[in-house]
């Protein structure tokens, strides 16, 4: 072995956290329990990775021993009110990309880290037999009566044969009730939104050519949405945002494009649905339906795919399989949701960020020599003691418990992070001296609410314009049925008889070329959700057409606008 050429952390959560709260990055909700060594060895390049796999079991063996023993026999933990728990440690959940999950549940890469199924059923449209940690640890044990562990090529040859990958001593072997086909849960990340870019995007840039790129250059632009200027076909790597943004036109994109089938594009409106679906922040038996039936939609049409010629090979020959590892991985997304919860609290975006916070940054503030990954824990160890430090200083200089008395309010907004929520109650004016993610700023306290308290409004003190005529709207935005459309909505107000009187009376307007609009969470009411700007800027140089977002608006039961639908809460 010529010595550790890269570091990798592991990170550690626990399952009776929020999920919204554990899937902040900055919540400290995340601990990092080791840095993990990608040895090199000198040997031949064959056996590298099997050793490589070898070694990594090996640390998380040694990493969560106590864990195991934990949940083998138990522990006394204390909570945080201070009661002494009975507590076992099972593993619940691992979020990991598809090579990562192969090297863990110690399968070839031409089979299925969860299922039965290799590569050429990974195509299909059934859910095949899961692959259990049992069949694994009993394929291994007959191995390695048959050829010594240590023998490289002969039980990495014979261990290919039963699709497994040669790791003989799996760290889940002795974790009870710890079995890869459930706790290797679907990553969003990787299984749907780079599938999305590495193959869906892909065969709608073979279907469609280069009118894709001019179709989204001509896509309006919107605030919190990237607009594509270049266009799609150039870009090689794109962040998780920019897929969610491409697969939220992608569909009306390629609609009506020249050359695109019905077939292709209802194959392609299938997956994009169950995207969608399996993102969802609550999943009912309905929901976990409509995936199935979005997936099978999906292989109902995918035919149309092929047919297209829109499934190429690197040389650009036209593919008529669907050998598509992540392919098959969809098909346990429902069974996931009934073992784990929710597939929307396992996304690699918190391990993204916590690379950066962890391993990242504190690099730049090493001498990037020798030690580099002890200075790097000394730094993560530094920062965590003094966010400690301060923490418990604020708390006993002002003689307040330590211990954080939980307050349920379901019925009211409260914000995100447990440790800010609790300090702003006990000490509002300290808040700027811990560190927690920025709050979501509350526009329900200070905005324009309408009549359900459902939705606020936010505008500036000084509006962009005032005192603008009727008429000054029409020519400034071009909307020759701006008269028409607002004595319409007068009437809803006043008889047609004092319509006049009311016309004169409100006939300026003070003209906002932006509002933020916030939301309550239609599933956890007491939540607010984060705000979002609509704009309405009239034409320019820049945009001649303007610049507007559009907005649904419910207008009641009865189709009409009622005069109690908006109210302002400084009046």
């Amino acid at each position: 072995m010529t010595g550790s050429l890269e570091m990798h952390p592991l990170f550690l959560s626990i399952g009776n956290i929020n999920s919204h709260i554990r899937m902040a990055a900055t919540s400290h909700a995340w601990q990092c329990v080791a840095f993990m060594p990608i040895p090199k060895f000198e040997t031949h390049p064959d056996y590298q990775s099997i050793l490589q796999a070898r070694v990594w079991h090996k640390c998380v063996d040694l990493v969560t021993a106590n864990l195991k023993r934990a949940a083998n026999f138990s522990v006394y933990i204390p909570d945080p009110n201070g009661h002494i728990q009975y507590c076992f440690t099972p593993l619940a959940a691992w979020m990991a990309d598809l090579p990562e999950q192969l090297m863990i549940a110690c399968i070839a890469k031409s089979a299925s880290p969860v299922s039965e199924a290799s590569t050429k059923d990974f195509g299909d449209d059934v859910r095949h037999t899961p692959h259990t940690a049992k069949v694994t640890i009993n394929h291994i044990c007959e191995l390695a009566k048959d050829a010594n562990p240590w023998d490289l090529a002969r039980f990495q040859k014979l261990a290919k044969l039963l699709l497994l990958s040669g790791v003989h001593l799996p760290f889940w072997r002795d974790w009870p009730f710890s079995d890869p086909h459930i706790f290797l849960v679907p990553e969003i990340l990787h299984t749907l939104h780079k599938f999305f870019f590495n193959h869906i995007l892909k065969w709608c840039k073979e279907v469609v050519g280069d009118k894709l790129d001019k179709r989204f250059k001509a896509q309006h632009k919107r605030i919190a949405a990237r607009h594509f200027a270049g266009g799609v076909s150039h870009i090689k790597q794109m962040t998780g945002q920019e897929h969610r943004d491409i697969q939220r036109t992608l569909v009306a994109i390629i609609a009506t494009a020249p050359g695109v089938e019905a077939g292709f594009l209802q194959a392609i409106q299938a997956m994009i649905d169950f995207i969608y679906q399996a993102q969802s922040p609550v999943h009912t038996e309905s929901s976990v339906q409509k995936m199935e039936d979005a997936l099978h939609k999906f292989h109902d049409y995918k035919h149309a795919i092929v047919d297209a010629g829109a499934r190429k090979t690197q040389s650009g020959s036209v593919k008529t399989d669907f050998y598509i590892p992540k392919l098959e991985l969809l098909q346990h997304f429902t069974t996931s949701i009934h073992h784990s919860g929710l597939p929307i609290q396992y996304t690699a975006d918190v391990s993204k960020r916590l690379l950066c916070t962890h391993c990242k940054n504190p690099f730049q503030r090493t001498n990037k020599h020798g030690d580099f990954a002890e200075q790097v824990i000394h730094i993560l160890d530094c920062e965590e003691m003094m966010r400690q430090y301060d923490l418990y200083m604020m708390l006993h200089t002002n003689d307040i418990p330590l211990v954080n008395a939980i307050e349920e309010e379901k019925e009211e907004v409260h914000m995100e992070d447990p440790t800010r929520e609790w300090i702003s109650r006990v000490l509002p004016s300290e808040l700027r001296q811990i560190s927690a993610p920025c709050t979501i700023h509350n526009h329900f306290s200070t905005g324009i609410l309408s009549h359900n308290v459902q939705t606020a409004l936010h505008v500036t003190a000084s509006p962009d314009a005032r005192n603008t005529t009727p008429d000054a709207i029409i020519g400034l935005y071009n909307l020759p049925d701006f008269s028409e459309c607002y004595g319409e909505y007068l009437k809803h107000f006043v008889s047609p008889s004092n319509l006049s009187c009311i016309w004169h009376s409100f006939n300026h307007f003070f003209l906002y070329h932006k509002l933020r609009m916030q939301l309550r969470s239609t599933f956890h009411p007491s939540m607010v959700m984060p705000s979002q700007v609509v704009q309405a800027k009239p034409p320019s140089n820049e945009y001649p057409y303007r610049c507007c977002d559009a907005v649904l608006i419910s207008s009641g039961d009865n189709g009409m606008y009622s005069h109690e639908s908006w109210k302002c809460t400084n009046e």
